[in-house]
């Protein structure tokens, strides 16, 4: 066996209830110590203390144009070849077909298999690495006679013009970097040299090979954002079972393993078993209406129609203030009516419970997800907040973008919360649990609050100052509570603490 050293083609590239209270009587655990460990986690939580930055690290991601990919991924060919010995086309199809892990190859050619032999799983022929004879007679394609014809070694003859239109044909097609023979049932490989004389898209054919390698390396994906040719290059291997968001140089973020838009805090493999409950469970649910209910004072219907949950009955002889998911009264409101309560009777089936459950966080999760296509539209009427106030000469426009932002964080956070729901709906009952929870609610507060004050208050606001300092201040906030919650995730994700139900 041959004990030569290659470096991989990605080095190469970059060289809680009382009912769920536990009893810790029975785990001889005294209530003086009890106490103790109590006021620690309580001294920890509050010592939480999260420090703003920007969460795309260069050191953790980086973006690039995908064409500068074309010198690397040659350069990682030239190199392998040197030991191949074999033409440059034959050495990239082998590398493809190791998925570009050129250490691979190299090992097993080292073992004693020919190029032939390491090629028939591909089923395609060698290329013999030289140039494409050309001479008279007439063009198996067009039946045209041509000066300029181009013979195989099968046998077969092209013109130059049908062997460009071959060519390019099957560039647009492929989803391989190689192209054989036009030949009937020929499998041999056409040389890049000769892809590359004959056929005039030779950027779309750059594209192909550069395609070819992206998609077989697990720490590199393409933007999904249309138009956008750039490629972002982690240095993690992806896992469904952590969540893991990245962001383009054009602006899209998405998740890096499932290629969707970015979900924190549930992770890739727990929002697919959401996705699968809530479509398995969508006809039992039907009779839920998230857009319209009934004021808990007079019994009037009240349709939804903003993204914050105080809500205040329009009727005229009414007027109650009222949380739309809990319907308690707004005085006094704690947020706890978002930690889901369990029954304290155990007097319904499991099936009962379960449907609950899930009927629970399904509706916080809807609520969400409405209030962000309401916080959608309010991105508009914030727009024509900050034009108007900039055409009374109060402010100029760019002083207002404080106020677009808070909109951006506002979504953000949103949708934080939305994913969350699913997140929690999975989770066995713990302490990490618990104090998932308390920031869900820190989360909740902080997102109601300052949507409450972004819907009702900015035309109404005489000291403009003072409502940037208190939107700026409250946008601080709300970002530093999501930051506290996702940490608290991640630090989860990576001491195995989070235990899911099945």
């Amino acid at each position: 066996m041959c004990n030569h050293s290659f470096e991989s083609a990605a080095d190469e590239i970059y060289s809680s209830e009382e009912e769920d209270a536990v009893d810790f009587e029975d785990c001889g655990v005294s209530d003086e110590e009890m106490d103790d460990e109590e006021a620690q986690v309580d001294d920890n939580y509050c010592d939480i203390v999260v420090e703003k930055k920007n969460e795309f690290q260069k050191g953790d991601q980086e973006v690039f144009e995908g064409n500068a990919l074309m010198p690397k991924i040659d350069s990682i060919v030239d190199k392998a070849n040197t030991l191949l010995g074999t033409s440059l086309i034959n050495c990239r199809m082998l590398l493809f077909q190791f998925k570009w892990k050129a250490d691979v190859l190299l090992e097993r050619f080292c073992e004693g298999n020919d190029i032939e032999k390491l090629l028939k799983n591909s089923r395609v022929t060698p290329s013999s690495g030289e140039p494409l004879p050309v001479g008279n007679g007439e063009c198996d394609l067009c039946c045209d006679e041509a000066e300029d014809l181009v013979k195989f070694s099968c046998g077969a003859k092209s013109c130059k013009t049908c062997f460009d239109i071959y060519l390019t044909g099957k560039i647009q097609e492929s989803q391989t970097p190689f192209i054989s023979c036009p030949g009937f049932k020929c499998t041999q490989l056409i040389d890049d040299d000769d892809v590359k004389r004959y056929c005039r898209d030779q950027t779309g054919y750059e594209k192909v090979i550069i395609n070819s390698y992206v998609m077989a390396n697990s720490q590199m994906k393409w933007c999904p954002a249309p138009s956008c040719s750039k490629v972002i290059e982690v240095n993690w291997a992806p896992n469904d079972w952590f969540t893991q968001a990245v962001q383009c140089t054009c602006g899209k973020q998405f998740c890096f393993n499932c290629y969707g838009d970015r979900h924190e805090p549930v992770n890739c493999h727990i929002l697919r078993k959401w996705m699968q409950k809530q479509k398995d469970d969508s006809e039992t649910l039907n009779w839920i209406n998230t857009n319209t209910k009934t004021c808990p004072k007079c019994r009037s219907q009240i349709e939804k129609n903003g993204g914050c949950i105080h809500m205040t009955c329009r009727l005229p002889s009414c007027g109650h203030e009222f949380c739309w998911i809990c319907f308690g009264d707004w005085r006094g409101h704690s947020y706890e009516c978002r930690k889901y309560q369990k029954d304290a009777d155990g007097s319904r089936t499991k099936a009962e419970i379960d449907l609950k459950k899930f009927i629970f966080y399904d509706n916080l999760y809807g609520i969400h997800k409405k209030s962000i296509e309401f916080n959608e539209k309010l991105r508009k009427k914030v727009n024509g907040a900050c034009e108007t106030i900039a055409a009374s000469n109060r402010m100029t426009f760019s002083e207002l973008q404080y106020l677009p932002k808070a909109v951006d964080s506002l979504l953000k956070c949103r949708a934080t919360l939305m994913y969350s729901y699913a997140f929690a709906y999975f989770l066995e009952d713990s302490l990490n649990k618990t104090i998932f929870e308390d920031n869900q609610v820190d989360l909740e507060k902080a997102v109601e609050g300052l949507n409450e004050y972004l819907e009702k208050e900015i035309l109404e606001k005489d000291d403009l100052d003072q409502m940037r300092r208190d939107i700026m201040d409250s946008t601080s906030y709300l970002e530093q509570r999501r930051e506290v919650l996702l940490s608290h995730v991640k630090q989860g994700e990576e001491n195995g603490d989070w235990k899911f139900l099945d």
